[in-house]
């Protein structure tokens, strides 16, 4: 690997930090070229103008939920490292919501023109709180660019020639109470994609122009018949057909491109000395419920006794339909936040005036205890989630005060009791929170932080 000399750090007009660099350590040639020619994923830098383009488990409430039990204020020195950048999903989303924050964000890809593309969404959303570093995430060790907080690695290590060396570059520039957000290719569900890109090694075997690859590409998709396991599952990758050309070469015709089982991710994480910790896109997590499948009891008690990496296994396979592994993980076991913590606050994510829906309808109709509320939710995140509360006698105040997402599990359980004028065992009240919230924590739709924290 090839020492870099970097240049001092200059400003662009934007007033946005660009680190410049004289060569660039390459993993695999080819697949830097494709990512010049072919920024992925596309993006208009004029869309900022119009939206922000939020991305699934980097909320900073969920980060937060998820990798430092609901503790942490992104403030103070705060810092990320988006590692293989793109055209800037990620940087431009945290940047976004961490602007007014004493925090850094550090984005590097060893693709100029993605690079580019993210540079002009930031000028475009006034944001000068980027560090641009144009090279590979396998000469981070040579950059001094410091420990981060918090490391985002998106569709990146499975083009590596050998990901667990990206793996534990990524783990060494993490603080001990650091955490990721990490994206692999999912086995089973590209499966269709796979054979594609066994038949296009053989089309294009003697083929070196990109043009041509593409054009053979579109001629074998075009022609493919409805017995075909990608065209049984295309649905599955509508993103990348959408994008084009370019999503055409991401997807068929990439030079390097491996997949994860579930076992095979926990291995992967493993052996470079960290700890899963959940997966962060909701479908996925939701999806490797064996109960959602297994409906005879005694074979569901049987696979229930396995272990939790065996019995999502046995779920991928099921379902079929996984094409990536969203997940985070950390130098620390145990970051999730815990309704155990009274400190904490309940709030929810990704839905508006759910608690007072709930509290108006458990008060003005005749919900008795002992009985359930079941309700459908859909947001951007989820679809047609089925949620069902149980009903007590309590449910009613938990509600009343969660209107108000301000409060402390404590606060909640101290205005409970005074509201029903009597004492109520806080044991009692915490069982009660953990079987209403279940569903909503589960989903993603209630999150958890410290009363320390401010509401983000």
């Amino acid at each position: 690997m090839s020492q870099l000399k970097t240049k001092k750090a200059v400003k662009t007009k934007a007033n946005i930090t660009t680190m410049t660099i004289n060569e660039v350590t390459n993993d695999i040639p080819e697949v830097q070229e494709h990512y010049q020619d072919y920024p992925y994923p596309y993006r208009d830098p004029e869309d900022e103008r119009k939206r922000i383009l939020a991305i699934a488990g980097e909320f900073i409430g969920e980060l937060n939920h998820y990798l430092w039990k609901g503790k942490q204020n992104f403030d103070l020195g705060f810092r990320c490292l988006i590692a293989g950048g793109g055209t800037g999903d990620a940087a431009i989303y945290l940047a976004e919501q961490l602007k007014n924050k004493k925090a850094e964000i550090v984005y590097l890809d060893f693709s100029k023109p993605s690079m580019e593309i993210a540079q002009k969404r930031a000028q475009v959303r006034g944001l000068t709180n980027i560090t641009w570093v144009y090279d590979s995430i396998l000469n981070i060790p040579n950059l001094n660019l410091g420990k981060f907080d918090f490391i985002n690695c998106s569709g990146v290590l499975h083009h590596l020639k050998h990901p667990p060396e990206g793996l534990k570059i990524l783990k060494d520039s993490l603080k001990e109470d650091g955490g990721m957000n990490l994206m692999v290719y999912a086995k089973y569900g590209r499966t269709g994609v796979y054979q594609i890109q066994d038949i296009m090694k053989m089309v294009n075997k003697d083929v070196t122009n990109r043009a041509q690859e593409i054009m053979n590409g579109k001629a074998i998709v075009s022609s493919l018949p409805t017995t075909n396991w990608f065209v049984r599952g295309q649905e599955l990758l509508s993103d990348h057909i959408s994008f084009g050309d370019i999503g055409m070469y991401d997807m068929f015709l990439h030079k390097q491109d491996r997949c994860y089982s579930i076992p095979e991710l926990h291995e992967f994480i493993e052996n470079a000395d960290l700890n899963f910790t959940e997966f962060s896109d909701v479908s996925e997590k939701l999806s490797l419920r064996i109960e959602n499948y297994i409906t005879d009891f005694s074979l569901l008690q049987k696979i229930k006794r396995m272990n939790i990496v065996t019995q999502k296994a046995i779920c991928e396979i099921i379902v079929g339909n996984i094409i990536k592994h969203t997940f985070y993980a950390s130098n620390k076991p145990d970051t999730i936040a815990t309704l155990d913590d009274l400190n904490n606050v309940p709030y929810f994510y990704g839905i508006t005036g759910i608690a007072k829906q709930i509290y108006d309808h458990i008060e003005n109709s005749s919900v008795m205890p002992g009985t359930n509320i079941n309700f459908t939710l859909n947001n951007s995140l989820i679809k047609n989630i089925n949620i069902t509360i149980p009903i007590s006698q309590y449910t009613k105040y938990i509600f009343k005060q969660l209107i108000d997402d301000t409060q402390s599990l404590q606060e909640i359980f101290d205005a409970t009791r005074a509201d029903m004028q009597q004492h109520v065992n806080s044991e009692v009240l915490l069982t009660e929170v953990k079987n209403v919230f279940a569903p909503f924590l589960l989903t993603g739709l209630m999150l958890l932080r410290d009363k320390s924290v401010q509401l983000f």
